[in-house]
C-alpha cells in the first residue's frame, strides 16, 4: 500500500462525519419506508431492483461526503451502473485512484421494499483501491458497524454506545457454525455452480441463513453471531466497507481461492479464524 496522504487524526475526523452522514441517511430511508406505495421501482440487468429511495439516499452521500476530501472520487451503485452501464467497465479506472469513496446507499433494497428491517447504508473511503474506512449503518435498529484500518472495529449502538468488536479465538468446527450467504441475481450457470456450493455447505454446517443484505451479514460475522459468509458476484459498493470490519475485528477475509481479498474481486469468504480453512474447503471440493 502507498503512504496514505491523511493524517491519523484527519482519519478519526472523516470517520466520524462519516457516521453521522449514514445515520442521517438511514432516517431518510426508515421515514421513505413508511410511504412504500409512493415509491417508484425499476429493475437493473442481473443487478436486481432500484427505487428512487436508492437514488435519493445516494445524492445525499454524493453531497455530503464530497467536501470532506475534494479530490476524492465516487464509485457509487446507482450512478455507476447508469454511467458506465455495468459495474466492470468502472473497477479498472477507480482501483488506479488515490481517494475513492465507494457507497452503497441501500444494501438490501429488495429487503426495503417489503418491509423488512434487514438493509442497510454502506460507505468506504479507499485508497489506491485499499478499504481504510469502513461504515455500515443498520438504519432499523439505529446500530453502526466502523472501522479504521489498523485502529479495529467498532458497534455503536442506539444509544450512542460504542464497543469494540473483537472476535473470541474459540476454535469451531464447522459442522457446528452458523453460516449466512447470498446468490447472485444473475440466473444460468453462475447460479447452479454457487447453489452447488449452498448444498454441500448445508450437509457440512449446522444451518445457513440468507437475509438479503451482504454488508449487514459479514458486519454479523463481526460481531460474532455468524461464523462465516460466502458469496460470489457482489461489486466493490457490497463489500468494501464490511470486509475492512470484519478484519479489523479479528476475522479473515479472502477470496474464494484463498487469495488476500479486495472489493474488486469477484468472490468474497469472511470468517471467524478457525473455521475460515474449512470453508474454502467446501467451496473448492
Amino acid at each position: 500500500m502507498k503512504t496514505n496522504a491523511l493524517k491519523a487524526n484527519e482519519i478519526k475526523e472523516i470517520s466520524d462525519r462519516v457516521i453521522s452522514i449514514s445515520a442521517a441517511v438511514g432516517v431518510k430511508l426508515i421515514r421513505r419506508q413508511r410511504k412504500l406505495a409512493d415509491l417508484k421501482i425499476s429493475t437493473k440487468q442481473a443487478q436486481g431492483v432500484v427505487s428512487n429511495a436508492d437514488i435519493e439516499a445516494e445524492s445525499f452521500l454524493i453531497n455530503n461526503l464530497r467536501p470532506l476530501i475534494k479530490s476524492a472520487e465516487f464509485l457509487a451503485e446507482e450512478s455507476a451502473f447508469k454511467a458506465y452501464g455495468g459495474k466492470k467497465a468502472a473497477l479498472k479506472k477507480y482501483k488506479e485512484k488515490e481517494f475513492v469513496w465507494i457507497i452503497d446507499p441501500l444494501d438490501g433494497t429488495t429487503n426495503y421494499l417489503n418491509n423488512m428491517d434487514y438493509f442497510g447504508v454502506c460507505i468506504c473511503l479507499a485508497y489506491y483501491g485499499e478499504p481504510i474506512i469502513g461504515v455500515v449503518h443498520r438504519p432499523s435498529t439505529h446500530e453502526t458497524y466502523c472501522a479504521i484500518k489498523g485502529k479495529g472495529a467498532f458497534l455503536i449502538d442506539v444509544h450512542g454506545k460504542k464497543s469494540r468488536l473483537k472476535l473470541q479465538n474459540t476454535k469451531k468446527r464447522l459442522k457446528d457454525s452458523l453460516l449466512v450467504t447470498g446468490f447472485a441475481c444473475e440466473k444460468g450457470e453462475v447460479f447452479n455452480r454457487e447453489f452447488s456450493i449452498f448444498k454441500k455447505m448445508m450437509k457440512e454446517s449446522r444451518g445457513i441463513r440468507r437475509m438479503g443484505s451482504a454488508a449487514l451479514d459479514i458486519c454479523l460475522v463481526s460481531q460474532g453471531i455468524f461464523d462465516s459468509f460466502w458469496e460470489r458476484g457482489l461489486s466493490p459498493w457490497d463489500v468494501a466497507a464490511s470486509a475492512l470490519i470484519l478484519e479489523e475485528s479479528g476475522g479473515i477475509v479472502t477470496d474464494y481461492s484463498g487469495a488476500v481479498f479486495n472489493p474488486f474481486k469477484d468472490t468474497i469468504v469472511g470468517s471467524k479464524k478457525f473455521i475460515h480453512e474449512s470453508v474454502l474447503q467446501v467451496i473448492k471440493s
